[in-house]
């Protein structure tokens, strides 16, 4: 039956069920409201008839368009909101699985003491390769592995202490005895130092994560030398930014105590916290004391390797901002109460929480404290920092993406905001999907983003070893950020869903690859490679764990379907190819880059580096572990992965005895208390026959204790894969 209202207009009706006769109205109710005012004029004479006949076609022509595109918007709202939508197929699509094993984990010590690991924790990546896994449960069956395993696990715990010393602020400029400004002061290096870390912050860091008016900043540190009097904030915001600066110089962390060409990190971070602490009032929605938040939460980063931390105290940070309004468009208030210079500074600092916030969301694996819709702010101009200047009356027209400017970066970084934040929401409610479709949606739009960057900034060869260093950093940090939420959109479907549609299969392994390829592009012998390899391992060395242990589930499936192929080609075999081997292994043919010996070669080159560099991994000691013996168990050179672990392990050994300056003799003398409380383990009995040919030494009560008791625990986080919780995820 047609509605009422085409009943009483005597037109066919368009909502009448498909097959029915006048199923297309001739117009809509909403044509009504774009019908054009009726005019008074004189009635037409015969010379006004093509005129009329010419108005006639137009209005027609324009309601047939309108009723075109209400039907095709109808059509996607059937199809968005109906529960019983079909595939064109005419298949229902099937909902997307991934297995809780491969997705979450969570450690229980004592009963009350938990925490939550998310699909791209090594804890939970580790759960994806059962023989490594028991590998590392029976100590690899031998008494030389236990005996590095116990070396290893004792070096980890003097790292911890070295760090936990390294760490720690000084205490006679921590003391409240004297003014605050003064003690910052007193930390300060010698003006050369602040030059150079000052200078490295503007290039490296005030690029993708814009805080400061650069012209503003550097008036204000010019003076501050001159000896004139600053702002309260001005010490704060130097202090982070020395530190944010010196980890780009430096790989140590603090131990420069006296050294007036560092910072004392540690030192600097507590003494800014401590100012931020004191504020009150209305000093808390200062425009400055946000901009000193965000650098001191940048600066804690490069000390604390606790992401969780960050990401808590950035919730609060989110908060902080909103209630100053930031979250707002400038152009939604007065030019009289907003001037455009602080508008745009606003729309540059809040661009740089988002990007904090995504990227912080993707370490923890836990949700954004912003949604899309959240916000209205718009992303900032493109434009150089001395265009904007306070007394402005208007904001100069925007430069297009290929000009380069202060803020392109940030500029070209924002045009995918709401794309990520889309993604990091898809990730952190996983259970909640119907189907593959939005995944491979947003998927699109990264894998989009990603193919504009090289068009925005294609590869050329330069002359200038400066300029060649930094168009490298900043094509790698925006294709970083996309690839960021690629690989966590793909991973778990990539890594444990059985019908993962290629696209996923072939992508994830792809991005992987990709990121371990990063210092392909970069000339060794430049005499700037050893700071872009540093660099490169300080803002990427969780991506590379993680792409890492990607790549070697790849090669464990390829592995297994070729065994399997052999197997099928018996005559009494009836088994059917896996579906997620068989993936792996079209993914690994799609490209001759994606190979089986180039995953191999990837993977070792990553655990090599790691080896050489390990005083720069420190507390990231365990990851390289499971790495290392994840690697060899699978790689498939050898028929003899004991022995290759074994080489591998003592390699580890040895560069961290060189670490922590200890000889294999004193470090395995030394004694490991044992571990306080219980932690949740999966079942585990040890087989007694284990301990028949072990050395006399490593029958002492440490080891007793270390090796069966914290060795599976190692300071309660070390081997995830004994620790699961009893209930079902």
């Amino acid at each position: 039956m047609p509605c009422t209202q085409c009943q009483k207009s005597q037109r066919s009706c368009r909502y009448v069920a498909d097959g029915e006769a006048g199923s297309v109205s001739d117009a809509s109710d909403a044509d009504i409201l774009d019908r054009t005012p009726k005019r008074h004029c004189a009635p037409p004479n015969h010379d006004d008839g093509n005129l009329l006949n010419a108005h006639t076609q137009a209005s027609s022509a324009l309601l047939e368009d309108y009723g075109a595109r209400i039907e095709r918007l109808e059509q996607a709202l059937l199809e968005k909101n109906s529960p019983f939508t079909e595939r064109s197929a005419g298949c229902r699509p099937q909902r997307p699985v991934a297995s809780a094993l491969t997705m979450r984990g969570l450690t229980v010590k004592g009963g009350s003491r938990t925490r939550f690991f998310g699909p791209s924790s090594v804890r939970v990546l580790v759960n994806l390769f059962d023989e490594a896994k028991e590998f590392m449960f029976s100590g690899g069956d031998s008494s030389d592995i236990l005996h590095s395993f116990l070396l290893v696990h004792k070096i980890h715990k003097a790292v911890q202490e070295d760090h936990r010393k390294a760490t720690s602020p000084i205490e006679v400029f921590v003391n409240p005895m004297t003014p605050i400004q003064k003690r910052m002061a007193d930390v300060l290096p010698s003006k050369a130092a602040c030059d150079y870390m000052v200078r490295f912050y503007m290039e490296e860091s005030e690029t993708l994560y814009r805080v400061l008016h650069i012209p503003s900043f550097m008036s204000q540190y010019t003076q501050y030398w001159e000896g004139n009097q600053q702002p309260d904030y001005f010490l704060p915001q130097l202090l982070s930014i020395l530190c944010i600066g010196y980890q780009f110089l430096r790989a140590g962390k603090g131990h420069l105590h006296n050294d007036r060409e560092g910072i004392h990190m540690p030192t600097a971070c507590a003494l800014v916290r401590a100012w931020l602490d004191s504020l009150r009032g209305k000093q808390l929605v200062e425009f400055s004391s946000l901009q000193t938040e965000v650098l001191a939460v940048m600066a804690q980063r490069t000390l604390n390797t606790q992401n969780h931390e960050a990401w808590q105290h950035l919730g609060l940070l989110v908060r902080m901002a909103m209630t100053m309004g930031l979250h707002r468009d400038p152009s939604e208030f007065s030019h009289k109460i907003l001037i455009p210079f602080w508008g745009e500074q606003r729309r540059k600092l809040w661009t740089t929480i988002l990007e904090l916030d995504i990227h912080m969301s993707m370490q923890c694996n836990l949700p954004s404290c912003i949604r899309e819709g959240d916000f209205t702010c718009q992303p900032p101009r493109n434009l150089n920092d001395d265009e904007l200047y306070p007394n402005m009356i208007e904001l100069p027209p925007s430069k297009p993406i290929e000009v380069e400017t202060d803020s392109r970066v940030q500029v070209f970084a924002a045009m995918t905001l709401v794309t990520r934040l889309k993604a990091v929401d898809l990730v952190n409610r996983i259970d909640t999907l119907q189907d593959y479709q939005q995944i491979l949606d947003i998927g699109n739009e990264l894998e989009q983003a990603l193919g504009d960057i090289h068009y925005v900034l294609p590869q050329r060869h330069m002359d200038n070893v400066t300029e060649a260093r930094r168009q490298w950093m900043t094509r790698v940090i925006l294709d970083m950020n996309c690839r960021r939420p690629l690989l966590a959109l793909y991973r778990p479907f990539a890594l444990s869903s059985a019908d993962a549609p290629q696209q996923i299969m072939t992508g994830y392994l792809k991005s992987c690859m990709i990121l371990l390829s990063y210092l392909e592009d970069v000339d060794s012998s430049t005499p700037d490679y050893p700071h872009i390899r540093h660099m490169h391992h300080l803002i990427f060395r969780r991506d590379i764990f993680h792409a890492s242990f990607g790549v070697c589930y790849y090669m464990k499936r390829i592995q297994s379907s070729a065994v399997s192929a052999r197997e099928s080609e018996s005559p009494q075999s009836n088994s059917k190819p896996d579906p997620v081997e068989a993936a792996c292994t079209a993914a690994s043919r799609s490209s001759m880059l994606l190979s089986l010996p180039r995953l191999r070669t990837s993977v070792e080159k990553v655990i090599d580096s790691m080896i050489n560099r390990i005083s720069e991994i420190r507390t990231d000691l365990k990851d390289l572990v499971s790495l290392t013996i994840v690697f060899y168990t699978y790689q498939g050179e050898t028929h003899e992965p004991k022995k290759e672990v074994q080489q591998a392990l003592q390699r580890i050994v040895d560069a961290g005895l060189q670490l922590i300056q200890s000889s294999q003799e004193n470090i395995a003398s030394t004694t490991v208390a044992p571990p306080t409380g219980q932690t949740q383990m999966i079942d585990f009995q040890t087989d007694p026959t284990l301990m028949t040919d072990t050395e006399s030494y490593m029958l002492a009560a440490d080891m007793q204790n270390s090796l069966w008791g914290d060795f599976g625990i190692w300071d309660v986080e070390f081997w995830n894969p004994f620790m699961t919780n009893q209930t079902p995820i």
